[in-house]
């Protein structure tokens, strides 16, 4: 079994219109509250967790509107292949979003930094200020001799707004440079997502 025979999580930044906040709602998750970070296949919740960055990437991705119940729709590789979709299921385009999504792949940590799961964490919309400063970031330790997944980042939830309203997003904080053994597993992680072949940073 490798990672194509396996279900990706992704985690999910729970705002106020999602379903699984909704008290007695069919898509309700125990203990869900907006403001929380969602593990998509087990359903765990966090208010924080320590990662490691594996690999960044940047898609086009169609998103239901929050207002019809939110979600990804599909992953493209450009803007044009979106929208054919979306016609080809004969779907209405107003009711999504086709927006820039960068996607970070994680290595997620227990509290006493063990590896736990590999995560795929979307940044779109809001969150892409976000994905280019820890983007920065990571630049930054790269010049120091750190290498992408050679650092430890807390994954914490703030509170914003804008015209549209309140809503929570992501802050990233550096924690600690990885110690060696810390290092090979989270190159072991990559390879094990990605196949045998050396890790680059993106």
């Amino acid at each position: 079994v490798t990672a194509n025979d396996m279900a990706i999580p992704r985690l999910k930044l729970l705002q106020m219109i999602n379903p699984e906040v909704q008290p007695g709602g069919p898509e309700q998750v125990q203990g869900a509250q907006a403001g929380m970070i969602m593990n998509s296949v087990n359903n765990e919740l966090f208010t924080s967790v320590f990662l490691i960055n594996l690999n960044f990437t940047r898609k086009t991705v169609v998103w239901k509107k929050r207002k019809q119940g939110g979600g990804m729709e599909g992953q493209y590789d450009t803007e044009a292949e979106a929208l054919a979709s979306l016609a080809d299921q004969g779907l209405n385009q107003a009711d999504y979003d086709v927006s820039e999504n960068p996607t970070h792949l994680v290595l997620l940590l227990n509290d006493d930094g063990e590896p736990k799961a590999t995560a795929l964490l979307d940044m779109p919309g809001t969150k892409v200020k976000i994905s280019k400063i820890w983007n920065t970031k990571i630049a930054e330790q790269e010049e120091l001799g750190n290498p992408r997944y050679g650092c430890v980042w807390q994954l914490k939830v703030v509170s914003q707004s804008n015209s549209s309203g309140n809503f929570f997003n992501y802050a990233i904080d550096l924690v600690v440079v990885a110690p060696d053994e810390m290092y090979g597993k989270a190159q072991a992680a990559y390879n094990a997502f990605f196949g045998n072949k050396e890790a680059k940073a993106a």
